[in-house]
């Protein structure tokens, strides 16, 4: 069945039968009408084999089907048990090819019951040619198990190829929340330096020029972090990111105090992403004054907290990269949540179980 040219090769063994039929002497008339049988059961056997190859286990030709079953014990009379012999191995292919598990073995069990009633209606006993529905009841037994390792094979693949397909969209979604993470936290601190570079040129022009050459470092920093993204490498430094998240806040005016205790080193990476996020946020939207933050171990869990004394939590529309951010945390087991601050402010809260630290 893996092809046309063989399921065409197979056909040879209907001829079979022939060469006694002939011996015989049957009429001229009656020959012709055997021969067109044979050619009747070909074109039917091809009709059903060929288009189960484009479709396998559809049964497209219903009428094909049933009319290659008539044929079949149609001949059997002029052919006898060659022929009985020969074309069951066929029936049995085309049956398995172009039907469903439960229909196949329906389909089996009817064509098992018409070859016992056939065998006394040719005057062949069946204590004498029992082997002629055995062995095609044992070469359905086999193509249905064949069937059913082929089938199985094919779920396999399936299944196979939809979580290949979920890891590449997984990772497509890690690498868009990486890069939005690297690039919004850059750009927000490019664009308040430019902002207050320009401010300062008529008045502190050394300034100005400081001010610039910082926003040419981070832009070249931002270049390397997008290629080592690219590249699939990203565990940011939690100390790198401090230094950054400092001079991003004391570029917009505000004061970061750091307070902490020491942490998991398992933690300091994805601690290191909530600094990024959480200095963002304060940059863009709090006009706080000062922003604390907190490491620390509880219980069973390491924690960072941010607090800000600014105007209180970002709207949704301000949202994406805690998003992103919240997601990340989820894949590794932890939360991270925003809420109002005590007494005004916004606070942002990361929490990862000690045991996904190691």
């Amino acid at each position: 069945m893996s092809g046309r040219f063989w399921t065409t090769i197979y056909l040879v063994f209907i001829l079979w039968p022939v060469p006694r039929y002939l011996e015989s002497g049957p009429a001229p008339a009656e020959a012709a009408l055997v021969a067109a049988g044979i050619a009747a059961f070909a074109v039917l056997y091809l009709r059903v084999m060929w288009t189960a190859l484009a479709r396998p286990h559809e049964n497209a030709t219903p009428v094909a089907l049933a009319l290659l079953w008539v044929v079949t014990a149609l001949l059997a009379f002029p052919l006898r048990e060659l022929w009985l012999f020969a074309s069951l191995f066929l029936l049995i292919s085309a049956l398995a090819a172009s039907l469903e598990t439960r229909a196949f073995t329906a389909s089996v069990g009817v064509t098992f019951a018409g070859t016992l009633a056939v065998l006394p209606l040719l005057g062949l006993p069946l204590s004498e040619f029992w082997w002629i529905p055995t062995q095609a009841l044992l070469f359905a037994g086999a193509m249905g198990n064949f069937l059913s390792l082929r089938r199985a094979n094919l779920a396999l693949t399936r299944a196979r190829v939809r979580a290949e397909r979920l890891a590449i969209d997984n990772e497509r979604l890690r690498f868009a929340r990486d890069l939005h993470d690297i690039l919004g936290h850059s750009l927000s601190v490019m664009t308040m330096k430019s902002q207050l570079a320009a401010r300062l040129v008529p008045a502190d022009p050394a300034r100005a020029r400081a001010e610039m050459g910082e926003v040419e470092e981070l832009s070249r920093q931002a270049l390397s972090e997008v290629r080592e993204a690219v590249a699939g490498y990203r565990a940011l430094s939690l100390t790198e990111e401090l230094l950054n998240a400092r001079r991003a806040l004391e570029a917009a005016g505000v004061r970061l105090e750091v307070v902490t205790d020491p942490i998991p080193p398992g933690a300091a990476s994805l601690f290191a992403w909530v600094v990024r996020e959480g200095a963002t946020n304060v940059v863009r939207h709090s006009h706080a004054a000062t922003c604390q933050v907190r490491f620390g171990v509880d219980a069973a869990h390491a924690y960072v907290e941010m607090t800000d004394d600014g105007r209180g939590p970002a709207t949704s529309a301000e949202g994406r990269g805690l998003r992103g951010l919240t997601e990340r945390m989820q894949a590794v087991g932890g939360t991270l949540y925003g809420s109002p601050a005590p007494g005004g402010g916004f606070r942002l809260r990361a929490r990862l179980p000690l045991e996904e630290c190691v």
